[in-house]
C-alpha cells in the first residue's frame, strides 16, 4: 500500500484559508486512546484519492514525520458557497479496529436478467449499505447476481453473501436493497396527446365557425349597401 506524505500543522502555518491558498487541505487525525493531530494534505493528491472510488471504505497509509499510520477517511467538509473542499477528518486504525463503513452494491448480469429483458426496471432502494467490520476486512463492494431475477422480486440484505466477520449495522430487520418492478405504462401521456389532438380539432372547428360568421356578416353588409344604393336611385 502506497504511503501518502502529510505535514503536521502548527500555528506558524497560519490560518486554514492560507493553507488552502497554498494548495493544502487542513485535516485532523484522531483515534480512540490517542491525541488528535492537526495535519495538512496536498490538495491534488487528496482529490485523486477521493475520485478513485470507495474513498470512505479504504484504508490509507499516511506518512507523518517519517512514521506510517493507517487511517480511514471519515468526514469531508466543503465551503457552503463555492463547494470547495476545506477540511477532512481521518480515523486512526489498527488491523483489528472495529469500523463502520458504507460500501456500494454491484448488480451482476443485468444484460441477461430475465426480468430486465421483459422490460422490468431495477429500482435501487439503497446504493450503499452501512457495514460493521474490522479495518483489515473491509469489502470493496457487495455483489448480487441478477441471472435468475424476475419482475416482482425483492433483493434483501439476506440475499447478499457478506464476508466472514462483516455484518450490516441495521440488525432489527431484513431490509430491501432493490426491487425489480414492472415497466411503466405511459397511459397518461397517451391521454394527454389525445386530449391535445381533440383540443386542436375543437380549436379548428371554432376557427371555422368564426370565419363562417364573418363571411355571413360581410354578405349581410353587402346586401344592405346594395339596398341603400337602390333606394337612393329611386329617390
Amino acid at each position: 500500500m502506497e504511503n501518502y506524505k502529510v505535514t503536521i500543522r502548527s500555528n506558524k502555518d497560519g490560518s486554514n484559508k492560507s493553507l488552502l491558498n497554498k494548495g493544502l487541505i487542513p485535516g485532523i487525525l484522531y483515534g480512540k486512546g490517542t491525541e488528535s493531530t492537526k495535519i495538512a494534505f496536498e490538495d491534488k493528491i487528496l482529490k485523486k484519492l477521493m475520485h478513485s472510488g470507495s474513498f470512505y471504505s479504504k484504508i490509507i497509509n499516511l506518512e507523518i514525520d517519517g512514521k506510517a499510520e493507517k487511517v480511514l477517511p471519515k468526514v469531508t467538509q466543503y465551503h457552503p458557497v463555492t463547494d470547495r473542499l476545506i477540511h477532512v477528518d481521518f480515523l486512526r486504525v489498527q488491523d483489528d479496529t472495529k469500523v463502520t463503513v458504507e460500501v456500494p452494491i454491484e448488480f451482476l448480469n443485468q444484460d441477461i436478467c430475465p426480468g430486465l429483458k421483459k422490460g422490468g426496471v431495477l429500482n435501487l432502494v439503497r446504493r450503499l449499505v452501512e457495514l460493521s467490520c474490522k479495518a483489515n476486512n473491509i469489502p470493496e463492494k457487495l455483489q448480487f447476481d441478477l441471472i435468475s431475477s424476475e419482475i416482482g422480486d425483492s433483493i434483501k440484505i439476506s440475499n447478499i453473501n457478506l464476508p466472514e466477520g462483516v455484518s450490516p449495522t441495521i440488525t432489527d430487520r431484513d431490509f430491501v436493497i432493490a426491487t425489480l418492478v414492472p415497466p411503466t405504462v405511459e397511459v397518461e401521456e397517451t391521454k394527454t396527446e389525445e386530449g391535445e389532438t381533440e383540443g386542436e380539432e375543437k380549436e379548428g372547428e371554432e376557427t371555422k365557425a368564426e370565419e363562417s360568421k364573418e363571411e355571413k356578416s360581410v354578405e349581410k353588409d353587402d346586401k344592405e349597401d346594395k339596398k341603400e344604393e337602390k333606394d337612393q336611385n329611386k329617390s
